[in-house]
């Protein structure tokens, strides 16, 4: 008798907590208290639209580009000069910001640039302007070197411009002879046979590989331009050559050197 009791109270125990635990799960039931899902929840995300691309004026790069003079004034003083200048346009962007840089006076010389700030863009067409350029000191008759272009200097008018061979104030003589070495070249030697201000000739000797030769040289601002050559003495060939030639000085002319 006493070891079915101690049977059954196992069975009753275990009965109870069943039963317990069922009461407890039918109020969970009742009370609808929502599961924790495992997985979190899936949001929908609307896709990014591409970022709009820069706009042109951030993508060109930007450069400094020097503008070429093409003529200078004298300004107000003695210290002013005004520089004639041919800007690019067509667009704000052809010339930003034109400017004097680099300035600078050293040994009777000036130096200076005029530049633009200008990025890619159609700039075929260009307008006029001008820059004042002031220097510390009198300008006097220094030389003015703006860029990599041929220098300015002071002429003897008073204007400003490019200096030819013989320099800023060559000789008035034409017939000088630091204009008829000019005319040298190749030659080893060369007799100067007649000259006025406006003709001249010359017989060139001595030709490497070649023999003497008489050449006209008419006047030009720049100096004498070669015409033509004889092989004649006289004015024959060489008026029925160059008809503008002058008569009187090629009558004087004997055989060539």
């Amino acid at each position: 008798m006493a070891g079915r009791r101690r049977f059954l109270r196992p069975v009753l125990w275990s009965a109870a907590v069943l039963a317990g635990g069922g009461v407890l799960f039918a109020a969970v039931l009742a009370a609808d208290i929502p599961y924790a899902d495992t997985e979190p929840p899936t949001t929908s995300q609307a896709p990014k639209s591409p970022a709009p691309p820069p706009s042109a004026e951030a993508v060109l790069p930007e450069a400094t580009s020097t503008v070429t003079t093409t003529g200078i004034r004298t300004g107000p003083d003695d210290r002013t000069l005004l520089l004639q200048v041919r800007i690019p346009a067509g667009s704000p962007q052809c010339a930003r910001e034109p400017r004097i840089e680099g300035l600078t006076e050293e040994n009777g010389i000036i130096h200076a640039n005029v530049v633009i700030d200008a990025v890619a863009a159609d700039c075929r067409e260009t307008v006029p302007s001008e820059f004042k350029l002031t220097t510390a000191s009198p300008i006097a008759n220094r030389t003015l070197m703006l860029g990599s272009g041929a220098p300015w200097n002071k002429l003897p008018d008073g204007t400003w411009g490019h200096c030819g061979r013989l320099g800023c104030d060559p000789p008035a003589d034409h017939c000088a002879d630091v204009w008829i070495e000019q005319t040298r070249g190749e030659a080893i030697d060369f007799d100067t046979r007649a000259c006025d201000q406006g003709w001249l000739v010359v017989d060139r000797l001595n030709f490497p590989q070649s023999p003497s030769l008489r050449v006209l040289y008419r006047w030009t601002p720049e100096g004498w331009l070669g015409v033509t050559g004889v092989k004649s003495e006289g004015c024959e060939e060489i008026l029925a050559k160059e008809p503008q030639f002058t008569r009187a000085l090629c009558e004087k002319l004997g055989p060539i050197s």
